[in-house]
């Protein structure tokens, strides 16, 4: 956990089960647990990383939203 890991080109999927979806604590580092056995070490990220990643996660939240409300209208 010393050094960051760094994926590039990868296309993740959240796992369907928003229970898997999780916030733990490992060595002392806050672990964000998409499922699906992927994780992101959030606190080897700066703030404005983790401001930014909340923002577009909201972002997107709200997007899919409208999306179903339109289908459905």
């Amino acid at each position: 956990m010393d050094q960051p890991t760094v994926v590039l080109n990868q296309t993740i999927a959240l796992t369907p089960n928003p229970d898997a979806i999780a916030l733990d604590e490992v060595d002392g580092h806050q672990i964000l647990d998409l499922g699906n056995r992927i994780q992101v070490a959030l606190g080897l990220s700066s703030q404005d990383a983790l401001d930014k990643l909340a923002t577009l996660t909201a972002k997107a939240a709200a997007d899919n939203r409208a999306r179903h409300l339109r289908e459905v209208a």
